[in-house]
């Protein structure tokens, strides 16, 4: 009976294959996976569950059947570096490149050589026609054979509705001898044959839980779990990732019952109270909207926000203590605090509880608690200084619209649909007219100015359609990228800018020109000289008109039209 079947605490005889630091390890990218993927953590879920029950009936080893569910719950996890979604099963175009990615970041984690190698290899083929080695046959670990053959069972399911699973045994029947390993394959039908149906889901929880089997007994072994911690954060780079992953592991690395992670709440300093941020623990909301505590339903949090841990049980102190109530009210045995600082600042606080039929947490926890808050110092810094960066390289400083590499960025993902699905698409290119006089006679922060005010007006303009980008692409030019109905939407989305442009001060134009990437226009490059060479015409026209103009006659839809 596979592992998903008894999750009461026994192991497997033999050796235990798999160490505690591997086991967080695991946890940790798996959840990072499921915050950013629910529907990849769900698929990865499933082909454990398959692995292990076609291991079993295969009668291979232990660590390799070990191999085989671990390397199906990460064989995705290179989709947190790339933030590209996953193509995995022979079914569909296998990217070994992908796999490669995947393998290089287990390399990094101590105890997963025997996963990485399953990921790394999952795209290999019985022929030897695979990536990105070519080996064949027997030379594939058999662990990544079964991760094969395990997500060629689970396919790509749409959303909501269960594998076929008569399908999906005629696809692999189809594939055994060429793609997919025929030994396996016959232990697999053996499988689907038997009399134990086949979940159409299967929680990540429930997985992971499972793998406890597997890992050798050990005790006092927090500070170990949490040091890995260090190492999988970095695959995250957003707050609410880096949060989930620490507070899933604490809670494990405690024994707790829950574990939350707050943040001060810096809108309103004068309230003294913290937001939760995640809940790791059963029957409460991961990621709730608004739940917020101060210090009387939290007694001890205006002490921790002056930097201050605290750890506390029923039975300390008197009984009509704030603290000793409080935990007999929420039916607690004990709760520990630590308040994470950044910098010089308190940013918020990690919050532990256990119940009041559990063991209780004591000063040897308050200090797993306090590299807890370290580690979440770190890894949230982290995550800022990313968001920051990523907001600078991607921004214009002095309007704050996008910059060229948006508008390249953005293009490109355009021109990666087929010409059908982009003949919607509309780019406005504008000109600021006039700036370099400006510049010459009223100062460059008079020209920065007009600048900025431009790309007000373009935006507000842009507004009125719901998948407008706005961008500054360099000097005084601008562009808008309508991502549909930009057939209707683009002459009003210009003909607004420029007026409100216009309107804005005496002696104010813009000279703007549009294009539509429509069947005939095949690349990025060609859209914008089509939309420049419209935008150029209107700047020839308005030489000698005045600053306000009746607008001009339209051109060709297909290829340009133009605005003063």
């Amino acid at each position: 009976m596979a592992f998903l079947a008894d999750t009461s605490g026994r192991r497997e005889a033999s050796s235990c294959p798999l160490d505690r630091s591997a086991r967080a390890a695991i946890t940790a990218l798996a959840r990072a996976l499921e915050v950013f993927d629910r529907p990849a953590a769900r698929r990865a879920a499933l082909r454990a569950h398959l692995a292990d029950r076609i291991a079993i009936a295969a009668d291979i080893s232990l660590k390799d059947r070990v191999d085989a569910i671990t390397g199906s719950i990460l064989s995705e996890i290179g989709i947190l570096l790339t933030h590209a979604r996953p193509v995995g099963t022979v079914d569909i175009v296998p990217d070994p490149a992908s796999a490669v990615l995947s393998a290089t970041l287990l390399d990094r984690l101590p105890g997963l050589e025997g996963t990485s190698d399953a990921v790394r290899h999952q795209f290999e083929r019985w022929d030897g026609s695979g990536g990105p080695h070519g080996a064949r046959g027997p030379e594939i670990p058999i662990a990544a054979r079964l991760l094969a053959l395990s997500a060629t069972l689970v396919g790509h399911p749409n959303p909501g509705q269960p594998p076929n699973w008569t399908a999906r045994q005629r696809r692999v029947d189809d594939l055994l001898g060429t793609a997919l390993d025929p030994d396996l394959g016959a232990a697999a039908a053996d499988e689907l044959e038997s009399g134990d149906s086949l979940p159409s889901t299967v929680e990540l929880g429930e997985v992971l839980a499972g793998l406890d089997r597997f890992v050798a007994p050990e005790r006092n072994a927090p500070v170990e779990a949490l040091v890995s911690i260090g190492e999988v954060v970095r695959a995250a780079d957003r707050v609410d990732e880096v949060l989930l992953v620490i507070a899933e592991q604490a809670k494990r690395s405690l024994g707790a019952t829950v574990v939350s992670i707050c943040r001060f709440d810096h809108e309103r300093p004068e309230s003294q109270r913290v937001q939760t941020m995640v809940n790791a623990g059963a029957g409460l909301e991961r990621f709730p909207a608004e739940e917020f505590h101060n210090d009387d339903a939290r007694p001890g949090l205006s002490s921790l926000l002056t930097g201050q841990g605290f750890v506390r049980t029923i039975f300390d102190g008197r009984a009509d203590d704030r603290g000793i109530v409080s935990l007999h009210r929420r039916g607690l045995g004990s709760e520990a605090a630590w308040p994470i600082i950044i910098g010089d600042s308190i940013w918020g606080i990690v919050w532990a509880t256990t119940r009041d039929d559990e063991a209780v947490l004591d000063h040897d926890h308050l200090s797993t608690l306090r590299l807890v808050a370290t580690h979440a110092a770190a890894a949230i810094s982290q995550a800022q200084r990313i968001a920051e960066f990523e907001e600078l390289a991607l921004s214009d400083p002095l309007t704050g619209l996008g910059n060229r590499r948006v508008l390249e960025e953005k293009l490109d993902s355009i021109f990666q649909r087929s010409p059908i699905d982009r003949q919607d698409v509309a780019l406005i290119m504008c000109d600021v007219d006039g700036l370099k006089q400006i510049n010459d006679t009223e100062g460059h922060a008079a020209g920065d100015r007009l600048l900025v005010e431009a790309g007000e007006a373009l935006l507000d303009a842009a507004s009125t359609v719901s998948k407008s980008t706005v961008c500054r692409i360099g000097g005084d030019e601008f562009c808008i990228i309508l991502d549909g109905g930009g057939m209707l939407s683009a002459e009003p989305v210009m003909t607004l800018a420029a007026r409100t442009f216009a309107e804005s001060r005496t002696g104010r134009s813009l000279s703007c020109g549009i294009a539509f990437a429509t069947p005939d226009v095949a690349s990025p490059i060609d859209l914008l000289g089509v939309a420049d060479e419209a935008q150029y015409e209107a700047k020839r026209r308005r030489k000698g008109l005045p600053p306000v103009a009746e607008l001009p006659a339209l051109g060709s839809r297909r290829r340009a039209h133009r605005e003063h």
